[in-house]
């Protein structure tokens, strides 16, 4: 039986993001304890939202922390699939995974700054504030739920595409349910507003990642 070549891709830069990852997050939990503990329980309970959505300060430290952890741990994932749909050299790895996360994190800043540019013109200033800060941390919590599946798949199991892409559709979908949720809590004023509301789904939130997979599809 003849052998098969097999490139291994070195994990020891990994396990320092994985480090700095998980430093970020103490550091969180410990310069702002109460913040972090009403955060974990986003998916049960309001209250993070209605405590700090009253006067969401997007540029908190604590969320420019977990952004932080966010980029890292996205990054990962774009990264461990991207190896599994090609062979990426090993040694090469590195210069892939700053890539992505450098793309990613573009992407996101770039979005988040014209969302606030088209609010300051349209005068919702207060509405997008708080619409960003609901669509951060849930996006956030979300990054602390990747994080050990990225972990396992690294150094526990090489995971399948389905196995992959079942983790994306999941991902997809609680970003859909977030986006729902907020949605349906400002009903009324969307109804009101509801040709600002088009215009921006449109340009906002459908047209960025419609031209993201046209030119990922295309490379």
């Amino acid at each position: 039986m003849e052998a098969i070549e097999r490139s291994a891709v070195s994990q020891d830069w990994i396990t320092i993001l994985l480090l700095l990852a998980f430093v970020l997050i103490v550091v969180a939990k410990m310069a702002f304890s109460q913040r972090f503990s009403h955060f974990v329980m986003l998916f049960a309970t309001d209250k993070y939202l209605l405590l700090k959505g009253k006067d969401p300060n997007i540029f908190h430290p604590f969320n420019i922390l977990l952004f932080t952890v966010n980029v890292i741990s996205a990054g990962l994932f774009i990264f461990i699939f991207f190896n599994a749909l090609s062979a990426a050299s090993g040694d090469r790895s590195q210069i892939l995974f700053l890539r992505i996360v450098t793309a990613y994190a573009a992407f996101i800043l770039l979005k988040f700054s014209l969302e606030k540019i088209i609010a300051n013109i349209i005068a919702v200033d207060d509405k997008i504030n708080y619409y960003l800060f609901y669509k951060l941390s849930y996006r956030n919590f979300m990054a602390l739920i990747l994080l050990p599946v990225c972990i396992t798949f690294v150094y526990v199991w090489q995971p399948s595409l389905l196995a992959l892409y079942v983790v994306l559709g999941i991902i997809l979908l609680m970003n859909m349910i977030t986006l729902a949720s907020v949605y349906q809590k400002n009903q009324q004023y969307i109804l009101n507003h509801w040709f600002y509301f088009i215009l921006y789904l449109c340009a906002l939130e459908i047209g960025p990642y419609f031209i993201l997979y046209k030119l990922i599809t295309k490379l």
